[in-house]
């Protein structure tokens, strides 16, 4: 038994959460709050004191790229041949770059300071705006759809699609669904993410912020 342990949002658990599914092993989703959160961390139940966690039958997993490295090769999305494999990682540190440009704006206090921040990073030239750009770029010279134009979806191209349209969620201040439309590339890596049958049955009966993820989700924006 598997059981991964997250707040209920989509966040650093969801890539993870497809994968355990996909995989078709025995696992439970325990979802959390901050209470249940902290008393976790309180019982040093959490290896470096953070959400999410996997436990496995051998121990405790912690670290989401851990976690979605993990997941990916029970769900045998791992390539066994090792220069592929070593592309598919080299594309999951690309997708983890835009955190590093995202994730500052989360200690600013002030709203219409931290909408501003949000807003210029997706302007012509912005930190945002180029990283997507490049996600659109290397989905557009793809020859089989695959980000790392393999034969099949690896962990790249799911960790991709979950987290860069979650950013278009509605959940974060400054960023709105519409500002999706400006990256019409971006757009069909969706459509093609969306509509594949192993994504639309896990998110068939998905609400809340997981609105994203189905086919059609910006089709009115």
């Amino acid at each position: 038994m598997h059981e991964l342990i997250y707040f209920e949002s989509p966040g650093f658990a969801e890539v993870s959460r497809f994968f355990l599914d996909l995989s078709g092993v025995e696992w439970k989703n325990t979802v959390v709050d901050w209470d249940g959160y902290v008393a976790l961390r309180n019982a040093e139940e959490l290896p470096h004191g953070y959400l999410p966690v996997i436990k496995t039958p051998n121990g405790t997993l912690a670290e989401s790229n851990a976690l979605l490295r993990y997941t990916g090769a029970l769900a045998g999305l791992e390539p066994k041949d090792l220069h592929v494999r070593a592309k598919v990682d080299e594309l999951v540190e690309v997708i983890n770059g835009w955190r590093e440009y995202f994730t500052p704006t989360f200690r600013i206090d002030d709203l219409e300071e931290k909408v501003a921040a949000r807003e210029q990073m997706f302007v012509e030239g912005g930190s945002m705006d180029k990283a997507l750009k490049t996600i659109s770029r290397i989905y557009s010279e793809s020859s089989t759809g695959w980000l790392a134009n393999t034969d099949d979806m690896t962990i790249a191209d799911v960790k991709a699609f979950i987290d860069t349209f979650m950013l278009f969620s509605g959940q974060f201040d400054g960023i709105t669904p519409d500002m999706s439309s400006n990256y019409p590339v971006l757009m069909q890596f969706h459509d093609w993410m969306a509509n594949d049958e192993r994504i639309k049955a896990y998110y068939r009966e998905a609400e809340g912020l997981r609105w994203v993820f189905k086919p059609g989700a910006f089709d009115r924006f």
